[in-house]
């Protein structure tokens, strides 16, 4: 009522809104011991919005047609307010679940199936788009009765004159709760993208060391190009083509291979795009809560930034190939074979440059650390890449000298060739090696990234859980808060045979310094004597429990500490129902569940300050030599066949938590994938070519008696020492990446701390997999090479 009297707003409407898990048709009866155990067909998340039918209007929630949003069914509105348990669905939903007016939609409510009568199928645009149409609406009462939000509100919509909005939000921001703000929607939506902003930028910097390694793609074409055409070139310059318009021809071509790849690649994308959707869905659910996303929303800027990116890349990759073809004199052009190198590379200079550059990824390393910028760390990794690139051509001219002594030993003077070969060709070469170098790099540092992340987090859930068995109503990490197990159960639960200790869990969001994190509130006497938190600072979790329960204070995570730039002892406040709450941390613990941050404290300090003593899940620790099966199959008698319970054993939980952790880095090796196929196809491209410019070469030894096995040896040699020499060079930057990746980027993008593991055989098998992709890649080449006949090859002579 003191909102809706504010000065400047319209109306005001109350909301109760909870996500749960349903499904079409009445509740199923659980049979078998084993049925408690599953979802039973509740694959759908939909989010229930609680209303006030009386104050709807204005906000055209309750339309029941698109075309005309004033017109509604009074009599499905007086169904929803006269009738126990009933909803109005989408249109959408409703088509997708085969569902009409009178049908029953079951919500799972703390594991309790909950039947709805649908009353009312709505045509709302608005509520259509989001969520993939899965939004249930239903009366405020009934909301708070099926998921125990009696009493509470989650929000209050507010329509406001477009003159008053800043005063309106400074008027309700004066006497609102501590635990309470006034703000436009947009302030919701950039609270939840920052907490994601993280986990988005390290896929968009995978995304764009793609899109660095096509760049060595689109120089191959047109480089490739240019060679198939010098005598065409030298012609037309011998006829008066000019520098600037043979330039401009290549570069007009560059344009042309940019904007076509830039199309396709967008198409394409829109493809992968729908296809990686779950994973990504799945990962954001798993560690931000976010709602599964249901369809690809197309954003226009971004297609046409694809576009720009392409054409760009292709512009960029292009100005090298066509400053050859311009700068080379008509006279050589027009002679096949009499210039294998159009210009010598200063393999030194270059050198001294990826030195300079290295050193400034180190010191942008150093100045990243001290002033925690998340950017600072991409910087860092692209001067690696750009320092390692500019290494290319001394890891290609030193390949030729190592490999010939072996070349001697092998006895054949194909293989010899193939070594002499590329020690003339160091500037086309050095390309291609460069290109490799950054897929094998990217290789090396995402799998020793991910494996030393990896086993952090299981030496983690080790040290962390320690129960034998967690228990959570199925649709808990849809409904969070909206969870509440009866006293009973619990009561019940902690007397089973068997049953040493239980730990309860509750939480919820909150606000902290404009940022989301989460309050949680467990057991800390269960904890002291059973937990083993491992602390920032080494501290005795015993210890830090006691002064927890002493003095009132509290625990956060290391992503939390991190964020907010916080540690042991400091005091911060808490926006809580109970006001603006001042407590000090007793502790800094090691947590890798989100990198939102959290807010840990004892079950009755969390009572206090959110006036809230509901438990959502629990922990169950047993005595010794208590047989696990047992209990579990006790409590799930306790809780009976109309509660869905999750009951989960100690390890079975491990190994869905690294599940949970492979399925977030899928979409990782998805575009390591694209780099590695990007590095083959300019392996190919170089060899060919190479093949090209060497025709005459290659025709004179087929006319002195050289076989077509022999030059196919001669070309595979090259393209396996390009591999090689890539894949050391690779090597090298991987670890100076992976380095970067474990100790600065992810420190700073999540505020984790990861254990650096490396196994040497990883480096291994990277140059296994690279050498072994160059070689199948220069086949086509070589049989190309292999086809040529000698007449054809020295006809010009």
């Amino acid at each position: 009522a003191r909102i809706r009297r504010t000065p400047g707003v319209v109306a005001a409407a109350p909301i109760v809104q909870v996500s749960a898990l349903a499904r079409a048709g009445a509740p199923r009866a659980a049979t078998g011991p084993v049925a408690p155990m599953a979802q039973a067909g509740y694959d759908e998340t939909v989010v229930v919005l609680g209303v006030d039918p009386f104050a709807e209007a204005p906000f055209l929630r309750l339309a029941s047609h698109a075309d005309t949003a004033r017109v509604r069914d009074f009599g499905a509105l007086l169904r929803l307010l006269a009738e126990p348990r009933t909803v109005a669905v989408t249109r959408a939903f409703a088509a997708r679940l085969g569902l009409g007016t009178d049908d029953t939609l079951t919500v799972l409510s703390a594991g309790l199936a909950v039947p709805l009568v649908v009353v009312a199928v709505l045509g709302s645009p608005d509520l259509e788009q989001a969520m993939a149409g899965s939004i249930v609406l239903t009366d405020v009462a009934t909301a708070q009765e099926v998921f125990h939000r009696v009493g509470r509100l989650d929000r209050v919509d507010l329509i406001v004159e477009p003159s008053a909005r800043e005063a309106a939000q400074a008027s309700l921001a004066a006497w609102l709760p501590a635990d309470m703000q006034a703000d436009r929607p947009q302030a919701r939506s950039r609270q939840v993208e920052d907490m994601v902003a993280a986990f988005a930028l390290n896929l968009t910097a995978l995304s764009f060391i793609a899109l660095f390694v096509s760049t060595f793609l689109v120089f191959n074409a047109v480089a490739l190009s240019v060679v198939r055409q010098r005598r065409d070139i030298g012609i037309l310059r011998a006829l008066g083509l000019t520098r600037g318009q043979t330039s401009a021809l290549f570069l007009a071509e560059g344009a042309v291979v940019g904007a076509a790849g830039g199309l396709f690649g967008v198409g394409l994308g829109l493809l992968m795009a729908q296809g990686t959707l779950g994973f990504v869905g799945r990962t954001l659910t798993d560690l931000y809560l976010v709602q599964h996303a249901g369809s690809v929303r197309l954003d226009p800027s971004t297609l046409v930034l694809g576009v720009a990116l392409g054409i760009g890349s292709a512009l960029l990759s292009a100005l090298a190939p066509a400053w050859e073809a311009a700068t080379t004199r008509p006279g050589v052009t027009m002679r096949q074979g009499m210039l294998l190198e159009a210009q010598s590379v200063p393999v030194a200079r270059l050198a001294l440059a990826g030195a300079i550059a290295l050193l400034a990824a180190l010191a942008v390393s150093l100045w990243t650390l001290r002033a925690h910028s998340v950017w600072g760390g991409f910087v860092a990794a692209f001067l690696v890449i750009v320092g390692c690139t500019l290494f290319a051509p001394a890891f290609t001219r030193a390949a030729a000298p190592l490999a010939e002594p072996w070349a001697r030993r092998s006895g054949r003077m194909s293989v010899r060739l193939g070594v002499r070969a590329l020690r003339e060709v160091v500037a086309r070469a050095s390309v291609v090696v460069a290109a490799l170098m950054l897929a094998v790099g990217m290789l090396v540092a995402l799998t020793v990234m991910v494996g030393s992340f990896r086993r952090t987090v299981d030496t983690w859930i080790a040290q962390t859980l320690r129960g034998d068995l967690y228990i959570e109503p199925v649709g808990h990490r849809a409904s969070l808060g909206a969870t509440a197990l009866p006293e009973s159960l619990l009561t019940a639960a902690a007397r089973l045979p068997g049953v040493a200790a239980m730990d309860t869990y509750r939480g919820t969001p909150f606000t902290f310094r404009d940022r989301l994190a989460f309050a949680i509130g467990i057991d800390f006497e269960v904890q002291a004597e059973h937990g083993r938190l491992q602390y920032l600072d080494g501290a005795s979790h015993a210890d830090v429990m006691r002064r927890c329960l002493e003095r009132g204070e509290v625990i956060v995570t290391e992503s939390f500490a991190h964020r907010h730039r916080l540690r042991r002892g400091d005091v911060i406040t808490l926006p809580t129902p109970a006001g603006a709450s001042r407590v000090a941390l007793a502790g800094v613990f090691y947590d890798y569940s989100t990198d939102a941050g959290a807010v840990l404290m004892d079950r009755r300090l969390f009572a206090r300050l959110w006036r809230d003593s509901r438990t959502e899940s629990l922990a169950l620790y047993l005595e010794p030599g208590a047989d696990v099966d047992s209990v579990r199959a006790a409590f799930v008698a306790l809780a009976g066949p109309e509660r869905l319970m999750h009951v989960t054993p100690n390890q079975a939980l491990r190994d869905r938590v690294l599940v949970v952790f492979d399925q977030t880095f899928q979409i990782t090796w998805a575009l390591q994938g694209i780099a590695v196929i990007v590095a083959a196809l300019g392996v190919v491209s170089t060899l060919t070519t190479l093949v090209l410019q060497r025709a005459r070469e290659i025709g004179v030894l087929r006319a002195v008696g050289a076989t077509r096995s022999q030059i196919v040896q001669m070309v595979l040699t090259e393209a396996g020492l390009l591999g090689l020499a890539g894949a050391v060079l690779g090597c090298i930057a991987g670890l100076i990446l992976a380095v970067l990746l474990v100790q600065v980027i992810d420190r700073q993008s999540f505020g984790w701390s990861i254990r650096f593991t490396l196994d040497p055989w990883v480096l291994v098998q990277a140059a296994a997999l690279l050498v072994g992709t160059a070689l199948v890649a220069g086949l086509w080449p070589a049989r190309l090479a292999a086809s040529r006949g000698p007449a054809e090859s020295v006809r010009i002579e």
